[in-house]
């Protein structure tokens, strides 16, 4: 059995991680858009940041 070569994405400074602070985001109920076939009372998790 021989083995395949796994391909892999590289470029410069991939190993150099980015330090990241955590965000905390919160809904703006008035922003928020949902589908015009959406049900009354109907609970959508999927959020489009």
């Amino acid at each position: 059995m021989s083995k395949k070569p796994k391909l892999e994405l590289s470029w410069i400074g991939k190993e150099e991680r980015p330090r990241l602070e955590p965000r905390i985001l919160i809904e703006d109920p008035v922003l928020s858009h949902h589908a015009a076939t959406a049900r009354e009372g109907a609970i959508y998790d999927n959020i489009l940041i």
